[in-house]
């Protein structure tokens, strides 16, 4: 078994990937690190405090781990495959499956391989792989915390769509549909450690698509899609050469199965296409009011030296949320 790992990921690090970057920018993604993305991806379900919890975070690792390393068996322990196919791949569970593991995993792998090839890492596919995969089990370990998962949602995710999204990926295709025709980009949270409850907080995996066949012609306006576990559709403004400001409204879920959840509002504003400031509304975590300041807010408003990220939020139980980033994977805060 090692040895087909070990042969996968050293062909897969010379699948076809252009010299140029596409997605990472030296200048905008310096304060971005792996591990942020292997922390944020991990801990992206916490945002249903109703299903998933991040309690006990080992066991839970060790229960994916029971779950995935002998598919046949666990396929057929947990309904067999006519089950496995249904609920995976022709219901509303394959969504979630094509927007985020496919789609956005497509995305982040060729936003770390373009990382490691800056960072002149010797082999930038594998070393992606390995990142993503890292966040993609964490991400799979804490749905075990709930008991409407079972070991065919984590299967389809880790052996079909994520190993799907990793050669897409590298298939030029596939990569200028998801870049220039829907115009897709990751506008993530930057995760915080609560040094009050040992727990993490404003973790999330969030996408946005603006289709160009949607454009509204004659008008600034291009119509947004925001994906995670908030689900939005909305409005982007250019109201200046560099400037846009995009409105939204959807479902924070709170049933992910059933595809329910209460209803979010969600203020945008970037600059040179690139997210400065996010405003949500009733969103996910129970939060009330949450406001994230990215870096690239402060790099204009101050100095490029000063690599923030800034979340400010209320939760429903009144407590407030402050987190604070300074060009470290995990930023430091509480909830009080």
């Amino acid at each position: 078994m090692k040895k087909i790992v070990t042969l996968f990921l050293f062909l897969s690090s010379y699948a076809l990937v252009a010299n140029e970057s596409r997605i990472y920018s030296k200048q905008r993604d310096s304060s971005w690190f792996p591990l942020t993305y292997v922390i944020t991806g991990s801990f992206d379900v916490i945002q249903n405090p109703y299903w998933f919890n991040q309690k006990n975070a080992s066991a839970k690792y060790e229960e994916v781990w029971k779950r995935i390393r002998d598919p046949h068996h666990n396929i057929k322990r947990d309904g067999g495959y006519d089950q496995f196919f249904r609920d995976e791949f022709f219901s509303s569970r394959v969504i979630p499956n094509i927007a985020l593991h496919f789609m956005g995993g497509a995305h982040d792998t060729l936003w770390l391989t373009e990382y490691f090839r800056d960072k002149n890492y010797p082999l930038p596919k594998a070393f992606a792989f390995l990142i993503t995969y890292l966040a993609h089990i964490g991400n799979e370990a804490f749905e075990t915390s709930s008991d409407q998962i079972s070991s065919h949602d984590h299967i389809a995710d880790i052996y079909f769509f994520d190993l799907a999204a990793f050669y897409a990926a590298s298939n030029p295709a596939v990569m200028n549909f998801l870049l220039d025709d829907l115009q897709m980009k990751a506008w993530h949270f930057h995760p915080m450690y609560d040094v009050k409850s040992d727990d993490i907080f404003n973790a999330g995996l969030n996408y946005v698509i603006r289709p160009k066949i949607l454009q509204i012609k004659a008008t600034q306006l291009r119509p947004m899609v925001f994906f995670g576990m908030q689900n939005m559709l909305g409005l982007s403004y250019d109201y200046d050469k560099s400037q846009t400001f995009s409105m939204a409204m959807g479902l924070s879920l709170t049933d992910p199965l059933r595809q329910k959840g209460r209803f979010v509002t969600a203020l945008f504003h970037e600059n040179e296409n690139e997210i400065e400031a996010a405003l949500l509304l009733n969103g996910s975590e129970n939060m009330r009011i949450r406001l994230n300041l990215y870096e690239n807010l402060f790099y204009r408003i101050v100095d490029r030296a000063w690599k923030f990220n800034l979340v400010i939020g209320q939760k429903k139980s009144d407590d407030i949320a402050i987190g604070l980033s300074w060009n470290m994977p995990l930023g430091i805060g509480f909830i009080d």
